[in-house]
């Protein structure tokens, strides 16, 4: 885990006593007000060790690099929390949290079926939204075996609410892991979502970046009852298998506990649309937006007709039943 050294007061750079773009890992270096790495560190990205991160981009400093680095690590300090939460499950509104680190996940996720399917949800605020009037959502991640949170308005409800979160555990910046580690443990993948031809250009791109990896069986998310049996089925035969499943909330999770729960030797992880990403149909937001915490507004820029609901209205709406939460607590509020 990356702890960031507490910054250079902004009255020694001012005076030239500390830069203002600096070093926030290496203790043998005067610390800079910001550092190049602070921004995922704030925001829960800092995944692996950042310190290599660090000083290549402090050796390739310029100008408009350092303006970059300030900007987006003033703004993600709003969803910085002081102290990452020790409590190995909260609850943000209606849904469950698993308050893992990305190590942490990545074991809960792979470790062996014990006689049962196990079931885990990335939860982004739409679908907790969804959860609020949709009770069998609820049961469904009430059920799980694991749940993380996905997103900086996760993050920034959980410090809100007093439970502030080690990771940031969000789908596109975790299933790249979890392709190695399926690839490392020789545990196949199973992808089921899409429209037509998507998930078969996401296995097509995932098994040629990660060598090793195994995905023998894809569907598209358009089945009737007797193509899913059959795909139930074909799961059987595969032994142990972890399957993604990318339907969107709340389909995904329904779909999931009703059609794979029975099975022992089953893993199964819901994830929205990241089949969309990771097949090229779709691009991800260039990572100053990233690092900002603002994908959800390259997405609205990318399908505003589709996203408008979830994101202009959603978000406000989202964020208001987290404060209204967080004032029937009524507690102090970490700085």
């Amino acid at each position: 885990m990356n702890r960031l050294r507490g910054p250079a007061a902004l009255r020694d750079v001012v005076r030239g006593r500390a830069p203002l773009v600096g070093p926030r890992l290496d203790p043998g270096a005067p610390a800079g007000f910001v550092s190049p790495i602070e921004a995922r560190c704030n925001l829960g990205l800092d995944y692996q060790d950042l310190s290599g991160e660090e000083k290549l981009a402090l050796a390739h400093r310029s100008v408009t690099r350092d303006a970059a680095v300030v900007l987006k690590a003033l703004v993600s300090r709003v969803a910085a929390s002081p102290e990452r939460g020790s409590v190995r499950r909260t609850k943000v509104l209606v849904s469950p949290v698993d308050n893992l680190d990305v190590e942490e996940a990545l074991e809960l996720l792979f470790a062996e079926p014990q006689g049962r399917a196990r079931l885990f949800h990335f939860v982004h605020p739409h679908a907790v939204n969804v959860a609020c009037r949709d009770a069998a959502l609820r049961d469904c991640l009430a059920r799980a075996d694991g749940v993380f949170a996905d997103g900086i308005g996760m993050r920034l409800a959980a410090k809100l609410l007093r439970t502030p979160l080690k990771n940031n555990l969000n789908g596109t910046d975790m299933l790249p892991l979890v392709c190695d580690l399926a690839a490392s443990k020789r545990v196949p993948l199973s992808l089921v979502g899409g429209a037509p031809g998507v998930a078969e250009a996401c296995a097509a791109r995932l098994e040629a970046n990660h060598p090793g990896l195994e995905v023998p069986l894809v569907r598209h998310g358009f089945m009737t009852e007797d193509e899913t049996r059959a795909l139930v089925d074909s799961m059987k035969d595969l032994g142990r298998v972890l399957v993604l499943v990318g339907m969107g909330s709340p389909l995904q999770e329904r779909w999931s506990h009703a059609n794979l729960a029975s099975l022992p030797s089953v893993t199964a992880l819901t994830v929205g649309g990241l089949f969309d990403f990771f097949s090229g149909r779709m691009p991800r937001a260039p990572q100053l937006v990233r690092d900002l915490g603002l994908e959800w507004a390259f997405r609205l820029r990318q399908e505003p007709r589709r996203m408008a609901k979830r994101y202009i209205l959603g978000n406000p709406l989202f964020l208001a039943r987290v404060m209204r939460q967080r004032l029937r607590d009524s507690g102090p509020l970490h700085a």
